[in-house]
């Protein structure tokens, strides 16, 4: 076996580790814990913290991400260019999951900032492959495997940094009700609506399973039955990043890559 060969190799094997990692990862995390993700979720619930329906958005993104790990890992699909590209950034992903779910339930409400970093390095990862993803040459299912992958995980994981921070904030001391929470949390749904009407507009592959994440998220946080202005703010967001779909599609060719992948 040569060394590219062994590379590529060792590159499949610890997508597909870590891909079955973070499937184990949340009720390893409950036993160990002897409580849930929920649970700690529900102690330090803050004023942008989607209802509880959202979180099965993990289904769908867990089992896209196993097919691609099983996927990537045939010995004819080691070496293609977008498996090479992804592939480690999103192994880091999927083993940064599997860490949270185990960090999470046992220190959430007692050391809050350290599954914030966590969850911030897993949106550092995921984005690393959505920006190499951007310039895979299209290649059909070998591309729109992890290009699904990645849009949901990344759409996802970009709200969710904020609920962990908002959530760190309450566990810390910080107001979970009153004038300030909903500033803070109007201001944090502005910069959510940002940031990924900013991330679709320059998208050229996945854009769709990326906005569906981050719509997904913020219409649940509408739905979660906070304050009117925190409410309206979720709902505007929502619009933005669906806008935002809206008028990139409308002004790129390759609507399939852009809108599937």
């Amino acid at each position: 076996m040569t060394g590219t060969r062994r590379g590529d190799a060792v590159r499949a094997a610890a997508v597909l580790l870590a891909a079955v990692a973070q499937i184990a990862g949340s009720p390893l995390g409950t036993a160990l814990a002897g409580r849930s993700v929920g649970e700690v979720s529900d102690a330090t619930r803050s004023l942008v913290t989607p209802a509880g329906y959202a979180f099965t958005i993990w289904g769908p993104v867990f089992a896209l991400a196993l097919a691609w790990a099983v996927y990537q890992a045939l010995p004819g699909q080691r070496d293609r260019a977008v498996h090479r590209a992804t592939g480690w950034p999103l192994a880091a992903a999927f083993a940064g999951n599997a860490g949270w779910e185990l960090l999470f339930p046992l220190a959430g409400d007692r050391l809050p900032v350290l599954p914030a970093v966590l969850l911030l390095a897993i949106v550092g990862a995921a984005a690393t492959a959505w920006a190499r993803l951007q310039h895979a040459p299209p290649a059909g299912l070998p591309r729109l495997l992890p290009a699904a992958v990645t849009g949901l995980l990344l759409g996802w994981v970009t709200l969710a940094a904020v609920v962990q921070v908002a959530s760190a904030g309450v566990a810390l001391g910080a107001p979970a009700r009153g004038t300030a929470a909903q500033l803070w949390a109007v201001g944090a749904l502005v910069a959510v609506a940002g940031l990924g009407a900013a991330l679709v507009l320059v998208a050229r592959v996945a854009a769709g399973p990326f906005a569906l994440a981050v719509v997904w998220g913020l219409v649940a946080v509408a739905g979660a039955g906070g304050p009117g202005v925190v409410t309206g703010a979720a709902l505007g967001a929502a619009a933005v990043v669906t806008a935002a779909l809206g008028a990139r599609a409308a002004r790129r060719r390759e609507r399939g890559a852009l809108l599937v992948g």
